[in-house]
């Protein structure tokens, strides 16, 4: 009956198109059992044109899905859905004193009536992941830096004006089922790396949208003047062309954006504080921003001299190894960084960081180069490829001294 009624009274109205019939009780019900099944190509819908223009809802894109609230499968804490027989056309007419967003960023608030549009496959979900900084790293405070981020299944470098079609538009995907958007990075101040309240997003340090194609499936931004010395920050905002956030097919999917934390300091370095050996503090990687205590106080110090060649390491400190026993509780000795034993993993890892985030310049880079092929030279295992390498920098260490233990 419910049917019936609604068919007689209701689709001549609301369904109707020039020239055409509404349609009979018996395909809207097939409608609703074939809903799942691509629509097949007719001339009403093969005229986008007209179909762009009309005033009137076309019957092929009635979604009958949403005339059930849900409920017929309850489950804890689930709510009923809002329900509508013509797509929620009119929406925006039931919401008393809202403006509708019509293309602009109405601060006090907004209906918006655009279509959220095509959707790509599970296949095809958007994700991406900040390349530099890294998380919880550093960079040089009031000093210019560059936000690089790889992103995966998004066509980038389609961004609508913002100021004039602001959701105006339905999600749109490329020829190979991607959305065509592109990303935005916003840096937040925080009082700290643990801080736990949430921030208010009115408040930020930083914002940019990224309105330039990946290259290599990299997108960056430099951030002119860098930021005061504190921690940060730094979050994705991946959007369709215009402006919405991306949409995918399902619920359960991993994060579609991505967000770190990390310091500025005064001189590039964890906490600003100097990474020169001593005594107690035994010099690691410091290209990688860390500095680590080794369980003895007796590893032989380093003597730092100034870098040579005209060498550059960006915003991090000069490049230096060492070697010895009881870092991070092992046994063996080890070479210190990253809790391996193997000086290839160590070096390759420091002049990657020089590249990026550092962005040393390619005196800095050569010479790290440099440095790697004198640590390979010298006796494998021993603290003398470590002496090796600092000694290219102009750095006087004795690892050579550490008698090697095996693990």
């Amino acid at each position: 009956m419910f049917y019936k009624a609604f068919l007689t009274a209701s689709l001549p109205l609301i369904l109707s198109v020039q020239g055409a019939p509404a349609p009979s009780a018996a395909s809207f019900l097939a409608r609703r059992i074939t809903s799942n099944v691509p629509r097949s190509s007719s001339s009403s819908t093969n005229n986008t044109s007209g179909l762009q223009s009309s005033l009137t809802l076309d019957p092929s894109v009635i979604a009958t899905g949403f005339e059930n609230n849900g409920q017929n499968q309850p489950a804890a804490g689930q709510v009923a859905s809002l329900t509508s027989s013509n797509n929620f056309i009119n929406f925006c007419a039931t919401a008393s004193n809202v403006p509708l967003t019509n293309g602009q960023q109405i601060q006090g608030g907004s209906c918006n009536p655009a279509p959220m549009g095509l959707i790509p496959s599970v296949a095809n979900m958007p994700s991406s992941k900040f390349v530099s900084p890294t998380n919880f790293g550093t960079v040089t405070a009031n000093t210019d830096f560059t936000i690089q981020m790889a992103v995966n299944n998004l066509d980038t470098g389609f961004f609508t004006n913002a100021d004039e079609d602001y959701f105006s538009a339905p999600q749109q995907l490329n020829s190979q089922g991607l959305i065509q958007g592109h990303t935005h990075f916003v840096i937040e101040n925080l009082s700290s790396l643990t801080q736990v309240t949430p921030n208010d997003p009115t408040q930020f340090a930083f914002f940019k949208g990224v309105n330039t194609a990946a290259q290599n499936g990299i997108v960056n931004v430099t951030v002119t003047g860098g930021l005061p010395a504190g921690s940060y920050k730094l979050s994705s905002i991946n959007s369709a062309m215009n402006h919405q956030p991306v949409l995918v097919a399902v619920a359960q999917h991993g994060s579609l954006d991505d967000a770190i934390y990390f310091s500025a300091t005064e001189s590039g370095a964890t906490g600003g504080t100097s990474t020169s050996a001593s005594s107690s503090i035994a010099v690691t990687s410091t290209v990688a921003s860390t500095s680590v205590t080794t369980a003895s106080s007796s590893a032989p110090s380093a003597t730092a001299t100034s870098s040579s060649n005209g060498a550059n390491f960006g915003s991090c400190s000069t490049p230096q190894i060492e070697f010895g026993a009881g870092f991070n509780g092992r046994t063996e000795t080890s070479f210190q960084a990253v809790d391996q034993n193997n000086i290839d993993v160590i070096s390759g890892f420091i002049c990657q960081r020089l590249i990026s985030p550092c962005n040393a310049n390619a005196a800095g880079q050569a010479l790290c180069t440099q440095a790697s092929a004198a640590a390979d030279a010298a006796s494998a295992q021993t603290g003398q490829q470590a002496d090796a390498f600092n000694a290219v920098f102009g750095i006087t260490t004795d690892f050579a001294s550490v008698t090697p233990i095996a693990a």
